[in-house]
């Protein structure tokens, strides 16, 4: 695949947040809807909704991406397609909303500036990046497609280099940024939406919807990979083990899949599950315990105590299927859920 060069030059486009700062969660005003983040302070074993503090003009929310900030993980920041971006600043107890008109599909404070949020999504039906570099206060355009109808659906960072980011889109062109986010030129074009970018020690994984996990080991000149499996249609979420970067899980309409070698060889979990309900949409390992495993399919949530050997399931208090699955770096026990319309 070809690597383009062509850098988008766009003038800054600001909006003020419909909140003047990100972590000013306070107030007794409750959204009328769902809000569509569950949590849980006991690994999964009892779940509750988190409240909004502002009235959210629609019957329910629907969350594609739950981000815990690094150094202060009692602040979250969720992407909404169809309520923008929402915040917390009392583990996800409480939200406002950030940003409005915006389908938000992924987002992240950088963790070497957390002034800073990035957000992708679409607005007016075009694919956009938002960059806020204030938390939340104001926010600058960095990036959009100038016609055709389509979403920035994935961001990634380099943790190795802070002036490195990607993005994937839904026609499945990647975007590559080498200075933090200000300006994104093509890196590679796929055959279809990329769902998730994944960065470690100098190896780029994306995985798109139907063509499944693509590695490249030298900046997107070359790629390998391909299908998890030839019974698998629909990629679904992928996650790289922050402590191994050869270890990758990725959810799929077949089950969940584990590769140890980087995507070489994979290996299907024992999810217990039927043939026909098997879709696996969300995937996390708690951060301290790598051999517990949270999957998700519909709502039913799966942990694995043993490295996947076992699991046990634990039903949702809700009908809604997961979309995303985060968990607190310091206190494990405390998961977010994230959940589609």
């Amino acid at each position: 695949m070809k690597s383009f060069k062509i850098a988008f030059l766009l003038l800054p486009i600001v909006f003020t947040a419909q909140s003047c700062e990100l972590f000013s969660t306070g107030g007794t005003q409750q959204g009328s809807g769902n809000l569509g983040v569950y949590l849980s302070v006991d690994s999964g074993d009892s779940w509750k909704a988190g409240v909004g503090t502002q009235t959210f003009q629609m019957g329910s929310v629907a969350i594609s991406k739950i981000f815990i900030q690094s150094r202060d993980p009692k602040n979250v920041v969720a992407a909404s397609t169809n309520a923008g971006v929402l915040a917390s600043d009392n583990h996800g107890e409480n939200w406002v909303v950030l940003l409005t008109g915006f389908a938000a599909q992924d987002i992240f404070i950088n963790p070497f500036n957390e002034q800073e949020i990035f957000v992708s999504g679409s607005k007016g039906k075009l694919a956009a990046i938002y960059k806020s570099p204030d938390r939340g206060a104001t926010w600058i355009q960095v990036y959009n497609e100038p016609s055709g109808e389509s979403a920035v659906t994935a961001l990634a960072y380099d943790l190795e280099n802070p002036q490195i980011m990607y993005a994937g889109l839904s026609t499945g062109t990647m975007l590559k940024s080498a200075d933090g986010g200000d300006t994104w030129n093509w890196f590679a074009s796929f055959k279809d939406r990329v769902v998730e970018i994944g960065v470690r020690s100098g190896v780029v994984y994306v995985l798109s919807a139907k063509g499944g996990l693509a590695r490249s080991d030298d900046g997107g000149v070359t790629w390998t990979g391909g299908k998890i499996d030839k019974t698998t249609k629909v990629h679904n979420t992928m996650l790289v083990d922050p402590a191994d970067d050869q270890k990758l899980y990725v959810g799929t309409d077949s089950g969940l899949w584990r590769s140890t070698d980087g995507g070489g060889t994979w290996q299907k979990l024992p999810l217990p599950a039927t043939v026909k309900v098997s879709n696996v949409t969300a995937v996390q390992i708690n951060p301290d315990n790598h051999s517990e495993i949270h999957a998700a399919v519909r709502s039913t949530i799966y942990r694995s105590s043993d490295d996947g050997s076992t699991f046990r399931t634990v039903q949702l208090p809700t009908n809604r299927v997961v979309r995303d699955i985060a968990i607190d770096h310091e206190e494990p026990n405390r998961i977010y859920i994230g959940l589609k319309l």
